[in-house]
């Protein structure tokens, strides 16, 4: 018996920019630069543990045009299509 689990249902880029445009915090340089930012996710699909992976990543990118507290909204919008 091991720890791997499931990551379930993938968020796929048109789900995404839909997304995307759902967060009104989020002016529109900044969701192209996150949908850059995702854009290797993406490609096969965002999974929760992807998307936990991405979140962290930019919050650690020094310059990002995203805010701690855009990052979280984000997140929580994301998380509730997962």
């Amino acid at each position: 018996m091991g720890l791997f689990f499931s990551d379930g249902k993938k968020i796929y880029r048109d789900e995404f920019k839909k997304i995307l445009r759902s967060v009104p915090e989020l002016s529109e340089s900044e969701r192209a630069y996150t949908e850059g930012a995702f854009q290797r996710a993406l490609e096969d699909g965002l999974t929760k543990g992807e998307l936990e992976k991405e979140i962290s990543r930019l919050k650690r990118v020094s310059g990002d045009p995203l805010d701690s507290s855009e990052l979280e909204k984000l997140k929580k919008k994301l998380v509730e299509h997962l």
